[in-house]
């Protein structure tokens, strides 16, 4: 999805780092926003076959069909936790068909037409029966109830719609802005019938707003249709005024967007913030042609070169290329301040905002200004067997982090946090490692020692060596450059 406002973070959770095991974190051309495709065989970058993008977070399906996400804003990736994810961590599902991700939830459409969901849940937008409190995070999938043969679902800002085999459209979640087919702004807390539709091919969902597409080639848009201080004005199910065919639909915060058969991109506003009803008057994109893949502001086309422009009150402008490899994009989506690019090779191509983590780099930059390839977390070998900590390991300056739970805990080391000392203290046998987050010092029972690599505080975590860590506790750390991997033994 390709919408939304930012957000802040607000999870605490500790990690530690592999420091001096000299991974490979050397940026190359394909790295730095060149034409030089990333390389199919290099095991540092995540090759999938779908991607979607949230609000500050992003998905992807894997060649092997395994599920992926980065990110994360104040929402659950699905990984087990409710950390931010700097590079691709594992999400806890299978047999996946379809993603749609929003601010604070995400829907998984599987393989046999149900649907599953994860994040928050305070207006009732995973649609199990009930509405959590705001700062109740699913971290784990769970099913949506009643919906089985779905074909395809769209993830709103806090509503949801899906699409069955028969044609209906289904929505819950959030309604205070009419967001599912009615004026009663009351939420549904499980799915139920869009009234006033005919059979209906795909949805997309916004902010405040909803689209569908019928099986006619027709759009029908409802929800917000303006705002004032005083007054929301609601839009029942309405048909876009419009005689072509359409093939696909898309939308944002206040934007909808759709591909026509022709290969053309039009947009239009769906609501309008001056008290003035928004009037769907959709633009045609100019100079663009034979698009593939598109958002409200984005788009590939078939010969694999990808484009951005801005909307302005019916007007576009900047129109312009992305600095790509050359005609190799497939698959573009959008979230709030990110872009994301599935290329033709598998790779994925990310630029924007990173405070979460949602370019997928394994970087602590707020910001990454030009494409680059979303990496992969290097693999944890702890006494031979893999770990899949719910905080993936993180790039920092030639430095890789671990998760210093998910890692010392499996090694028998107890560690918990000291309130009055704003300290982190790992024990195990008779040894006492302490971290003060306050002065950055770090004592080996009770003497200060000096660490190439201090601890970091970002986002509320606490990243700290773990070869120093993991030598003083007796393990021994090797870096596994044919696999990618570290390996751990204690």
């Amino acid at each position: 999805m390709d919408f939304f406002t930012y957000k802040v973070s607000r999870v605490y959770v500790l990690i530690l780092v592999i420091c001096c095991l000299l991974l490979p974190n050397v940026v190359g051309a394909e790295e730095a926003g060149s034409n030089a495709p990333a390389k199919t065989d290099d095991l540092r970058f995540l090759m999938a076959t779908q991607i979607e993008a949230g609000d500050e977070a992003a998905y992807a399906i894997g060649t092997d069909g395994t599920i992926w996400g980065w990110g994360g804003g104040y929402g659950s990736l699905g990984h087990g936790a409710t950390t931010t994810a700097f590079l691709p961590a594992r999400i806890h599902i299978e047999n996946v068909r379809q993603i749609s991700s929003g601010y604070r939830h995400t829907l998984f459409l599987k393989e046999d037409g149900t649907v599953w969901a994860v994040g928050g849940n305070e207006h009732g937008q995973l649609g199990i029966g009930k509405k959590s409190d705001s700062e109740e995070l699913f971290t784990e999938p769970v099913q949506v109830l009643g919906l089985t043969d779905i074909l395809q679902v769209a993830a709103g800002d806090n509503h949801s719609l899906a699409v069955k085999r028969d044609g209906t459209v289904w929505a819950w979640g959030g309604n205070e802005h009419g967001q599912l087919g009615d004026d009663s702004k009351e939420n549904g807390l499980q799915p139920r019938a869009v009234e006033g539709l005919p059979k209906v091919n795909s949805v997309a969902a916004g902010q405040y707003t909803s689209l569908a597409l019928g099986n006619g080639g027709e759009i029908w848009v409802w929800g917000m249709q303006a705002y004032n201080p005083n007054k929301f004005h609601i839009r029942k199910p309405t048909q876009l005024p419009s005689d072509r065919e359409f093939i696909a639909v898309a939308a944002d915060s206040f934007l909808g967007a759709a591909l026509d058969s022709t290969g053309s991109v039009w947009v239009w506003d769906n609501i309008n913030s001056n008290g003035k009803k928004a009037a769907l008057l959709p633009v045609r994109v100019p100079s663009l042609n034979n698009v593939v893949s598109f958002t409200t502001r984005s788009a590939v086309d078939a010969k694999g070169s990808a484009w951005s422009w801005q909307y302005d009150n019916g007007v576009i402008r900047q129109f312009k290329a992305l600095k790509l490899p050359t005609n190799q994009a497939k698959v573009i989506s959008e979230g709030s301040r990110n872009i994301y690019v599935l290329m033709r090779d598998g790779s994925i191509y990310s630029t924007g905002f990173n405070q979460f983590g949602q370019t997928g780099q394994g970087t602590l930059d707020i910001e990454i200004k030009d494409f680059r390839p979303v990496r992969k977390a290097a693999a944890i070998i702890l006494n031979g067997k893999k770990m899949e900590p719910a905080v993936p390991p993180l790039n920092l300056n030639e430095v890789t982090y671990v998760p210093l739970r998910g890692v010392l805990e499996a090694m028998g080391v107890n560690i918990r946090w000291d309130i009055p000392s704003r300290s982190v203290i790992a024990d195990k046998d008779n040894k006492r490692i302490v971290f003060n987050t306050v002065s950055g010092q770090t004592t080996v029972d009770g003497n200060v020692v000096q660490l190439d690599a201090k601890p970091v505080s970002t986002h509320g975590s606490l990243l700290v060596p773990l070869r120093f860590v993991s030598e003083t506790l007796g393990a021994k750390v090797v870096w596994n450059a044919a696999d990618y991997s570290v390996e751990i033994t204690s």
